[in-house]
């Protein structure tokens, strides 16, 4: 499952995605979804996720399959709950 922020608290205008399992194809599919480029991909760091901004950003929120958390605290707290 994607999950995101509705916007990062430390910079404006930009949301952080995450697969709610941590999958890396997942993520890749959603960043060609929204046509986010290749470096939004950040597969190197303790979650992969992605950084998204401008017309991807405004995409992803609209889609109904993704589920945005107002604060970022709140999506990690869930998706640290969903991993056990």
């Amino acid at each position: 499952m994607i999950v995101m922020d509705r916007e990062n608290r430390y910079a404006p205008g930009w949301s952080h995605v995450l697969s709610s399992t941590n999958d890396l194809a997942e993520l890749d599919a959603f960043r060609r979804r929204v046509g986010a480029p290749p470096q939004a991909l950040h597969a190197n760091r303790r979650w992969p996720h992605l950084d998204l901004k401008l017309q991807p950003r405004e995409l992803a929120l609209r889609l109904p399959e993704v589920r945005v958390f107002e604060r970022t605290a709140d999506m990690l707290r869930y998706v640290k709950a969903v991993a056990g």
